[in-house]
């Protein structure tokens, strides 16, 4: 099921609300393949950008302003219905610009918006990572989990992935933050009460960019900490999108 750019892992008979999922660097669809047996009022879909999975050929998109004007377009048909986006680090980031991308467009907003692993983006303050020699970049990787050690016994495999890595690491790097009002939607931040590379202050920004209510949420564990919680996490978008009637 889905699209060349979205996934979705199920049918879902009337859904109160598409969950449309992006995420982290390097990341795939499949992040999110076991959340849909989570609910039965959402149908979850995932965004599968290029350069991984069945995209692997195509290279993958390193401006962020050049990935959101695409997504615009690809994601177009999602506003005829009631959708929210969830994102994870890097895409936390993509969520939210594509959101005020969609506003700037004219389009439906999504009725909710849930970050994760991202310290809100006017007080984003980054490594740079993405232009790191190669060993250099996968020390890092493996440094803030992002890689499991088990996998450089593939040295091959780790290049594969490194172009692709490398041009999310910098969607996110290269980033300037352009104020605009607030965004007439809920949000809701998750963050791994151990996760090095979120601040409780950085985090709490993101209270800024809305007018419609902010609320965050600490779960125990590092960067990666909702792979601990993916049943907890779906129940806590899901109460929220249901309370709100995922209605426009």
């Amino acid at each position: 099921m889905g699209t060349r750019w979205l996934t979705s892992f199920a049918d879902v008979a009337e859904p109160t609300c598409e969950l449309v999922c992006f995420p982290h660097a390097g990341g795939g669809t499949s992040v999110f393949q076991g959340w849909q047996r989570h609910t039965d009022a959402l149908r979850v879909s995932a965004v599968r950008l290029p350069g991984r999975e069945s995209r692997l050929r195509e290279p993958a998109i390193a401006d962020l302003d050049e990935l959101v004007a695409v997504l615009v377009t690809a994601l177009a048909r999602l506003t005829d219905r009631p959708y929210a986006f969830y994102g994870h680090s890097m895409g936390a980031l993509v969520a939210y610009e594509l959101t005020r991308a969609l506003r700037a467009a004219g389009l439906p907003l999504p009725v909710g918006l849930f970050v994760a692993g991202m310290d809100a983006p006017q007080r984003l303050d980054l490594d740079r990572a993405h232009d790191l020699p190669r060993d250099e970049l996968v020390a890092w990787l493996v440094g803030v989990n992002g890689l499991d050690p088990e996998v450089l016994e593939y040295p091959a495999l780790i290049d594969l992935m490194l172009p692709t890595i490398r041009a999310d690491l910098a969607v996110v790097e290269d980033y300037t933050h352009r104020p605009q009002p607030p965004l007439p939607v809920p949000l809701h931040v998750l963050r791994g009460r151990d996760d090095v590379q979120v601040s409780v202050e950085g985090s709490g920004g993101w209270a800024e960019l809305t007018s419609a209510g902010c609320a965050v949420t600490d779960l125990d564990g590092d960067h990666f900490f909702v792979q601990r919680h993916e049943r907890l996490v779906v129940s806590l978008i899901e109460a929220d999108l249901v309370k709100e009637g995922a209605g426009r």
